[in-house]
């Protein structure tokens, strides 16, 4: 009768954390706050900025990596949601991720951690997924970014299909500056060069 009261109750557990809701469903981007608005607002083009801003999400996937040189490194999911259905995307999306410019005036580390975000959304076309990264070390988050988020529909055959961002963004890459660097002379001259950085 014990072994049976102790099956049942295991049983009842391993239901509940499956059935478990997402800790962030229907909130919305702005409610759980991984990434500034100012941020999202140029990293994905005008059209979708309003509605995401404002948009239920389904789950959220945490994936953590190390950035060496300009690719990411030892990526490994630190938060899952939806059972796990989302998390090859998020290790894939890690993956293909390029941070192009990092420029910390304070940092030399040649091991920067760095936080990718996938979030789901259910939209009429499908399951849109929104992902983008950010640097994960201590005072990264007074970080200026430039760059694209990813933006991509899953349609009932199985199939992605991607969403372009802004076209001077799209594809270009990641960069991360310090707010500081504007009064480095080296900093800027590297900057003058690069579309969006000013």
């Amino acid at each position: 009768m014990k072994s049976l009261l102790t099956l049942v109750s295991l049983l009842a557990a391993v239901s509940t954390s499956i059935s478990a809701p997402s800790p962030v469903h229907g909130r919305t981007i702005e409610d759980i706050n991984v990434i500034p608005t100012r941020v999202l607002q140029r990293a994905i083009s005008p059209k979708f900025f309003e509605t995401l801003r404002i948009s239920p999400i389904q789950g959220q996937i945490v994936v953590r990596a190390h950035l060496v040189g300009t690719k990411l490194f030892g990526a490994r999911v630190v938060q899952s949601d939806l059972g796990g259905a989302y998390d090859s995307v998020a290790l894939e999306r890690a993956k293909e991720l390029r941070v192009w410019r990092h420029y910390k005036l304070d940092s030399q580390n040649p091991m920067t951690p760095v936080l990718l975000h996938l979030l789901i959304y259910k939209i009429a076309d499908g399951t849109l997924a929104l992902s983008f990264a950010n640097l994960a070390g201590t005072g990264d988050e007074q970080l200026d970014y430039f760059g694209c988020a990813k933006l991509a529909v899953l349609k009932s055959d199985s199939t992605w299909t991607e969403i372009k961002g802004p076209s001077t963004l799209h594809n270009k890459g990641l960069m991360v500056r310090s707010t500081g660097l504007k009064s480095n002379r080296e900093a800027i001259y590297l900057l003058e060069r690069i579309p969006g950085a000013k």
